[in-house]
């Protein structure tokens, strides 16, 4: 199972929690899968960007971090055995960043994968816009594409005349398929974003900026590997808190949201 941009603090509750609950942990307990890829943007990092931040946001760098650090905890707790993949996301680069800019010193003391316990939690990271292969197939995981356009995931392709790239980041979802040459079919996906835009009112503050925010897709993939070589990628788009997955409806649109900085207060 393949999710992104998540964006810890402002997740769509219905679809993770802190805690551990959701319809995308639900679906992948019970689809039985094998591994787990979150590409990138777990965390939004809101308090490391360089635009500057509303002064109306209740969350500071503490929250957000402790925040992450639970869903990863949790996330653990409910899949003890599960292999977790973790690529980095333009977001979590915020904070190396901000790092590098304002504490030059500090930045081999100060490090993402020791304040998120991936060694602790058994997580394997990988940095931003590492190459990921799933298995031996032609099939790669990264979290930015080449192209943001209208057409981004057709235009991310070109140049990967071979592979079948799974990509995160656009908040929009998107498919393009070719068969080149070679006589085997070739995919780019974007796969969409499991954030919410109106939530609670800081999640308003926080993607106002943004000019078409309200037109982002939610969405996941499944990938099914076959002798480890050759892959079949499903993507499952989330419409109103709703989507159906071999048959069987997983509908969330009744569950009330959680309300993540009060956990953090319990």
């Amino acid at each position: 199972m393949i999710f992104n941009d998540i964006h810890i603090p402002f997740h769509d509750s219905r679809l993770l929690t802190v805690d551990g609950r959701g319809m995308l942990l639900d679906i992948l307990e019970d689809s039985k899968c094998e591994a787990l890829i979150i590409n990138g943007d777990l965390g939004d990092m809101y308090n490391w960007n360089r635009y500057g931040v509303h002064p109306d946001v209740t969350v500071d760098m503490e929250t957000e971090l402790y925040l992450i650090r639970m869903f990863l905890k949790n996330l653990r707790k409910r899949f003890p055995s599960l292999t977790i993949i973790f690529c980095l996301g333009n977001h979590e680069v915020r904070f190396e960043n901000w790092i590098i800019e304002k504490a030059k010193p500090m930045h081999n003391l100060v490090r993402l994968e020791k304040e998120l316990c991936f060694e602790e939690y058994n997580i394997e990271y990988y940095p931003y816009q590492h190459k990921y292969q799933i298995e031996d197939s032609k099939t790669f995981v990264t979290h930015s594409p080449s192209s943001y356009g209208v057409n981004g995931a057709r235009t991310s392709m070109l140049n990967k005349l071979d592979e079948t790239w799974i990509y995160g980041c656009t908040h929009r979802e998107q498919a393009a398929h070719a068969t080149p040459s070679s006589g085997k079919g070739i995919s780019s996906f974007f796969n969409g974003w499991c954030g919410s835009v109106d939530e609670t009112p800081n999640h308003a503050k926080v993607f106002s900026y943004r000019k078409g925010h309200f037109g982002w897709q939610q969405c996941f993939i499944m990938v099914t590997t076959i002798d480890r070589v050759e892959t079949h990628v499903t993507q499952y788009s989330i419409r109103n808190h709703k989507t159906v997955v071999d048959g069987t409806l997983y509908d969330y649109s009744d569950v009330e949201p959680h309300d993540t900085l009060n956990y953090y207060e319990e």
